[in-house]
């Protein structure tokens, strides 16, 4: 336990303890701005908002390609090609003699993860601190976003639950982007190069929404970061169960990781 630790210590030290990383939230919050263009301008011109709420704005853009995508190249940045660093400096072999190659991927991933979260939520408490000053958090009378728009959460209404509906929404969110991460640090080990890594998962939602789109809704990659119904059995199954699937996503490509390392021969270095 103790060793594992020290080497998580280590990943995050190496993930967030550098300038980039603010650079990376204020990326996030600048993205949130851009992902809805009406706000964006209204805010630079001055004009009234009258109508808009946070909740409203923030259930929008989460249900739009456009933010995922730039949001997926921005916290893929932050850790993803770990392993094409290591490697492309020739102390991969060093790293996992000292660790072990089960802590070495383990933590690599808990460092994506965790590094990742809180860029996001630091991201979104940035925009949402910018739009606080001009919107509440909720409108009750001729909203822009009418409550239709919350119906899949019908057992939440955000009027009345307003900060439980953000967190548990973002952290739907923040899964769903998370899995494409730990899926480029899997697909990472076979390209070696940390630009192609950090592209990866970008490129691989891209083509999964692009494919799945095609199939039933319980298949659209998409639907997996919002709070689309997809079963029956109302708000809180359907969430579970999304949660479910990320986390299941995350641990499959941990696995993979490792058994693709172990392949590769890492497990026995001495």
């Amino acid at each position: 336990m103790k060793k594992i630790l020290e080497n998580i210590r280590y990943d995050l030290y190496r993930s967030m303890f550098r300038k980039s990383y603010v650079v990376k939230i204020i990326l996030i919050a600048a993205v949130c701005l851009m992902s809805q263009v009406d706000v964006l301008r209204d805010l630079y011109y001055g004009r009234s908002l009258e109508g808009y709420d946070i909740i409203g704005v923030y259930n929008f853009i989460i249900h739009f390609d456009r933010f995922k995508i730039v949001l997926l190249v921005i916290i893929a940045s932050i850790y993803t090609d770990s392993f094409c660093v290591d490697f492309n400096c020739h102390y991969l072999k060093y790293i996992i003699v000292r660790s072990g190659l089960k802590i070495y991927i383990i933590s690599r991933i808990i460092a994506i993860c965790i590094s990742g979260i809180i860029a996001y939520i630091g991201g979104v408490t940035v925009y949402f601190i910018i739009l606080a000053s001009k919107m509440p958090l909720t409108e009750l009378e001729n909203p822009i976003f009418p409550q239709e728009a919350f119906a899949s959460f019908e057992e939440l209404p955000p009027h009345e639950h307003a900060w439980l509906w953000l967190t548990l929404t973002s952290v739907l969110f923040i899964l769903s982007v998370l899995i494409f991460c730990v899926a480029g640090f899997y697909l990472s080990i076979f390209l070696t190069d940390s630009l192609a890594a950090i592209c990866m998962p970008t490129i691989l939602y891209f083509a999964l929404a692009s494919v799945t789109f095609l199939f039933p809704e319980i298949l659209y990659i998409p639907a997996y970061g919002n709070n689309v119904l997809l079963l029956n059995g109302g708000m809180w199954v359907n969430y579970f169960y999304k949660i479910l699937v990320n986390i299941a996503g995350i641990v499959l490509f941990t696995a993979l990781s490792y058994l693709k390392l172990r392949r590769k021969g890492y497990e026995g270095v001495l």
